[in-house]
C-alpha cells in the first residue's frame, strides 16, 4: 500500500478500505449449520436493523462532510489544501467503517429478514463506489496540493456526496418500510384481523 503524507503529517492512505466481502452461501435445511441460522435469524435481524442505521448515520455524515468540501472548493479564497485533506480524511474514515458494517451485514446475510437482504444488496454498490470514489479523491488530492481548484476533485466532491445521499435514501426507505409493517402487523392483532 502507497501512503502520502499531507502537510501537518496527516496520513491518507491511497489504497482504502476492506474489499466487500463475498456473500456466503446459506446453508440448507439438514446441511450442517442450517439449525444454528435459523436460531439466531431473529438476534441477527435486529443487530441487522442497528448496523443498518449506523449506515445510514455514517453516509449522513459522509454527505456532510463532502458538501463542506464542495464549498471549499467553489470558494478560492478557501480553497486550502490542508483543509481539503482534513475533510477527506473524515470523509474516509467513515467510508471505511461502512466498509465494515457492510462486511458484517454480508457475512450474516442468509440470517437477516428479507427486506434486510434487499437493502443490503441495494446499498452494497453504492458503498463500493462510495469507497473508490473516496480513493480517487485522495490520490487527485495528494497528485495536485497547489492545484486542487483545477483538478478533478470538485467532482469527485460531488459524486461522494451524492453517493452518501443514495445510501441515506435506502436506508431511510427501507426504515419506513420496515417501521409500516410493523405497525400493519400491530393493527392486525388489534382488530383481530391476522388470520381471517
Amino acid at each position: 500500500m502507497r501512503i502520502n503524507v499531507l502537510y501537518k503529517g496527516v496520513l491518507v492512505a491511497v489504497t482504502l478500505c476492506v474489499a466487500p466481502a463475498a456473500l456466503p452461501a446459506a446453508p440448507r435445511a439438514g446441511q450442517p449449520g442450517a439449525d444454528r441460522v435459523e436460531s439466531g435469524k431473529g438476534a441477527f435481524a435486529i443487530n441487522a436493523s442497528n448496523l443498518l442505521q449506523e449506515v445510514q448515520i455514517d453516509a449522513f455524515r459522509v454527505r456532510d462532510n463532502a458538501e463542506q468540501l464542495q464549498e471549499q472548493l467553489r470558494i478560492p479564497s478557501q480553497n486550502d489544501w490542508m483543509s481539503d485533506g482534513d475533510l477527506l480524511e473524515r470523509v474516509r474514515d467513515r467510508v471505511n467503517e461502512m466498509d465494515k458494517l457492510l462486511s458484517q451485514l454480508r457475512e450474516n446475510q442468509a440470517a437477516a429478514s428479507p427486506w434486510q437482504q434487499k437493502a443490503i444488496e441495494r446499498i452494497a454498490p453504492s458503498v463500493v463506489n462510495l469507497t473508490d470514489t473516496t480513493q480517487a479523491a485522495i490520490v487527485t488530492l495528494n497528485d495536485n496540493h497547489g492545484r486542487v481548484g483545477l483538478s478533478d476533485l470538485p467532482g469527485l466532491a460531488r459524486d461522494i456526496s451524492d453517493r452518501a445521499s443514495q445510501i441515506v435514501r435506502a436506508t431511510g426507505d427501507f426504515e419506513r418500510y420496515a417501521n409500516a409493517r410493523h405497525e400493519l402487523r400491530q393493527l392486525e392483532q388489534t382488530l383481530e384481523l391476522k388470520g381471517s
